[in-house]
């Protein structure tokens, strides 16, 4: 017996389920990892702030101390000048005490500059905190989610591939190694339904003769893309 249009039309309409279904749960893993992507983006970006203050802090600590070796200097510096013997000795340690006290001076600046940064990346940090909470808590409910689509999915490819492989146990003979052969190559994409006058799958205008078969429900090739064509409901 051979198969009719509404045969082919039916196991298509079940192939086309089965692929979309199978497609919802391929994308899932990419779905997880995306929301998982995005968590550790907000992870990373709190330790790179974290990083910062501490990198900030340890600048800061090596000015003061460089600071507070100069004040020690200035001190000594102060001493010289007041032993000094004659004036040569007297302008050389003025000239220094001078040099070190705006050096000690733009330390002072710098030092300030580092304290104010860490002051904003302190600010920063509790925004990147309270980011991550949120960020953590729309992952977890991503996941979820997903998890639970991902179950409702399954089930219904289950029935699917059930229902397919009912409707496949009706082969007709004849069709069913054109069938297999089909489908293993090209999947759901195996048929197309008649646009009209031409191909659903290529838009192939096709000639009167292929018209006439199908218009007597017979499915037949595609003549340009090799689909098996068939009659819309």
């Amino acid at each position: 017996m051979p198969a009719t249009d509404a045969f082919v039309r039916r196991l298509h309409e079940i192939l086309l389920r089965v692929s979309d279904i199978q497609n919802q749960i391929d994308r899932g893993p990419k779905q997880l990892q995306l929301a998982q992507t995005q968590l550790q983006s907000a992870k990373d970006a709190v330790l790179q702030c974290k990083e910062s203050i501490k990198q900030k802090r340890m600048d800061a600590d090596r000015k003061q101390l460089q600071q507070r070796e100069r004040e020690a200097k200035l001190y000594e510096w102060q001493g010289k000048l007041n032993a000094a013997t004659n004036n040569r000795e007297y302008q050389a340690v003025k000239e220094q005490i001078a040099a070190d006290t705006q050096a000690n001076s733009v330390l002072s600046d710098e030092i300030f500059e580092i304290l104010e940064s860490i002051d904003a990346a302190q600010a920063t940090l509790a925004e990147l905190d309270a980011k991550l909470l949120v960020v953590q808590a729309d992952t977890a409910k991503a996941e979820a989610r997903i998890q639970e689509r991902m179950a409702t999915l399954k089930m219904d490819l289950e029935r699917a591939q059930s229902e397919l492989k009912a409707a496949e146990s009706e082969l007709p003979g004849d069709f069913s190694d054109t069938y297999y052969r089909m489908v293993e190559s090209r999947g759901c994409e195996a048929m197309a339904p008649l646009d009209d006058k031409s191909c659903g799958g290529c838009n192939t205008t096709l000639p009167p003769r292929f018209l006439d078969q199908l218009r007597l429900g017979n499915p037949i090739p595609c003549p340009s893309c090799g689909r098996l064509l068939y009659r819309p409901e």
